[in-house]
């Protein structure tokens, strides 16, 4: 009986011990899990440098980066200088103008529809007044005179003052109106194929009898020469004029 009784003491020492080195071991490999949970990670050398470089590479693009270049508002006088010029031409529409006031004297060329226009030496409204008047059958010239107390018009049309730098295409035919010799058309032969109309060779554009060099009423076709000396030629009813000479 004493033999059994020794050989259980000495295994359950034997038991106790393994249990002892089992927790043992159990408990330094948990403190080793937790310092390494605690201690940081070490970040490469390699790859410290290599982020410092990237943020010195692109520390040095911004400050390379050209600035930009600030815009200058134009002065006064600058805008003064680019503002288109204003347009100066002398433009007369329907109703009465007193000449030397509203108008000035000079050679006018009508555009668009004028029906009636009067040179007058007064506003009485008499018959006597009346200096000169025409109804126009297409473009008209008339001259305002500086002696010429008022001019009248009417119509939707306007009369624009021209002088020595109007130098509008010429033509070789041309319809109803009233055209400058040298200017509008060239000095020539001319000839209708139609009649019932009338024309007028003119040294003036005054609108009075004493600028008609010559006229006729054509019952069918006609031929007129326009002479270089002529200073206009008047035309309606007739047709196309054509150049034949």
């Amino acid at each position: 009986m004493a033999k059994q009784k020794k050989s259980f003491i000495k295994k359950w020492w034997f038991w106790g011990v393994v249990i002892l080195v089992v927790f043992a071991a159990a408990q330094g490999g948990g403190e080793e899990q937790d310092q390494a949970e605690a201690e940081p990670e070490e970040t490469p050398v390699e790859e410290v440098e290599a982020a410092s470089t990237e943020t010195e590479e692109i520390s040095t693009e911004e400050s390379e980066a050209p600035a930009e270049e600030e815009v200058e508002e134009p002065t006064v006088e600058e805008k003064e200088e680019e503002a288109p010029p204003e347009d100066d031409t002398v433009k007369v529409s329907t109703g009465m103008h007193e000449v030397g006031t509203d108008i000035e004297p000079g050679l006018y060329k009508s555009e668009g529809s004028v029906y009636y226009w009067e040179r007058l030496a007064g506003f009485s409204g008499e018959f006597d007044d009346i200096i000169a008047n025409g109804n126009p059958q297409g473009q008209e010239y008339v001259e305002v005179k500086e002696s010429d107390t008022a001019f009248s018009t009417q119509g939707t049309g306007s009369w624009t003052l021209i002088d020595d730098s109007y130098a509008p295409e010429k033509q070789t035919s041309f319809g109803d109106g009233t055209y400058l010799v040298g200017k509008d058309i060239e000095p020539g032969t001319y000839k209708s194929e139609s009649g019932g109309g009338y024309w007028a060779r003119l040294s003036g554009f005054s609108g009075e009898l004493d600028t008609i060099i010559a006229n006729d009423n054509p019952g069918g076709s006609s031929i007129v020469e326009i002479q270089e000396s002529d200073r206009g030629f008047q035309t309606w009813g007739n047709g196309e004029w054509t150049k034949v000479e």
